[in-house]
């Protein structure tokens, strides 16, 4: 019991300083570039050695994983929760705009890296590759959910309405980047799915009457 006990000590030093090289990462990378930064300069940051870093990662490929997973934890909001689906999901993705807006840090690593990472050879290529066909196809479930709901039209494409939910969080983040005292993104998102939902509406009867569901 006291060996399980003692151990403890030190696995707890080990995963709180892979957390602070993790941040320090993720401030460099965002700032500078994961191209312009070196093991080495990180290792000195956080007060280790070359050697020292490398006893928590072996590369700075191994380095840049740990900060996107970092990443998504702090932006993605719990998976799936039990009362939040179809249109309700589809109202709520704006909170996911709100919350990356209190992080400006973490968004520019992911617009800065997602550029970068369509050349397949980018160490992050398939993270991202991955990370959007999840998006698009938990976006697209919830759509096909709210339409088969009678929530939306009954035409509906919902994995192309995914794609474009993705496209208007996406580029309006990029703008927001570039000039966050004049870019509003949460608002400018808020007008999108408004107006995305209205075009998205089960039509009205012809004779005027409400809709039947």
């Amino acid at each position: 019991m006291s060996d399980r006990t003692g151990a403890r000590g030190p696995y707890a030093r080990g995963v709180a300083r892979r957390q602070e090289i993790v941040h320090a990462a993720l401030e460099v990378f965002a700032t500078r570039g994961y191209d312009a930064v070196s093991l080495r300069e990180i290792a000195a940051q956080v007060g280790l050695s070359h050697t020292g870093l490398r006893h928590h990662f072996a590369s700075k490929e191994d380095l840049l994983t740990a900060v996107l997973r970092y990443k998504d934890e702090l932006t993605l909001t719990p998976d799936e929760p039990v009362d939040v689906s179809g249109i309700a999901w589809v109202r709520a993705s704006r909170d996911v705009v709100a919350l990356n807006a209190r992080q400006p840090l973490l968004i520019r690593l992911f617009a800065t890296l997602s550029v970068q990472a369509t050349d397949p050879a980018h160490p992050a290529h398939t993270y991202f590759v991955e990370r959007y066909r999840i998006a698009r196809e938990i976006a697209t479930r919830h759509l096909a959910q709210a339409r088969d709901d009678g929530d939306i039209a009954a035409d509906v494409d919902a994995e192309h309405c995914a794609e474009l939910m993705l496209a208007a969080m996406d580029g309006l983040q990029v703008q927001w980047l570039l000039e966050p005292d004049r870019v509003d993104m949460v608002a400018a998102y808020g007008q999108f799915l408004d107006r995305f939902l209205a075009v998205l509406a089960v039509p009205l009867p012809e004779d005027g009457g409400t809709a039947q569901r």
